[in-house]
């Protein structure tokens, strides 16, 4: 529930809109707003199985056009705005997490897990959160690549699933044999 919540107020902030249309996200900005909220939708959201095929049907319906938005935001990662965002919604969570762990930890977890969740501070949830925030939105964006992207963006991902070092490589792949899968058939 809260990460719909963090959802909904990055796609719709008009401050975040208007970040998007910058000249950093040009390929973004030349999208239809339809396709916009799309994109925004399947960069920042977690979602079961069905909710997941019907987001796939519908970026396969635009096709070829999200490409470059979706190789945008794979480089760019999210925007100031998305983290800002979530930042503040990270550090609700961690209070209300440390809320939690004070009152019922004990009883929950055990007396040492606790104590050692409780020792985790502030700076280290929130960059832990922030940087696997980062690696979901930057593995939805090949995963997108997968669904809608040509051979020239499969011969641009080669360079990534090749690196053994970069934490997209097993995205990477999937989203190769995505279009290799695409371009087969």
């Amino acid at each position: 529930m809260k990460r719909l919540i963090i959802v909904a107020l990055v796609i719709f902030s008009p401050s975040w809109a208007g970040a998007q249309t910058s000249l950093e996200r040009q390929a973004f900005a030349t999208l239809k707003p339809e396709a916009q909220k799309l994109v925004l939708t399947w960069l920042n959201t977690n979602c079961g199985a069905a909710e997941q095929m019907a987001f796939e049907r519908k970026i396969t319906t635009f096709g070829s056009v999200l490409e470059l938005a979706f190789w945008e935001a794979f480089r760019l990662g999210p925007t100031e705005q998305e983290m800002n965002t979530v930042s503040a919604a990270v550090a609700r969570r961690y209070d209300e997490r440390q809320t939690w762990l004070r009152q019922l930890g004990d009883l929950q977890m055990g007396k040492a897990e606790t104590a050692r969740q409780l020792a985790i501070s502030g700076k280290q949830y929130a960059e832990r959160e922030l940087l696997q925030y980062v690696e979901r939105y930057k593995s939805a964006a090949l995963a997108g690549l997968g669904l809608v992207g040509t051979q020239h963006i499969a011969t641009e991902l080669t360079r990534i699933a090749d690196d053994d070092k970069n934490p997209a490589q097993t995205s990477a792949k999937e989203a190769i044999k995505g279009i290799r899968q695409k371009h087969s058939r």
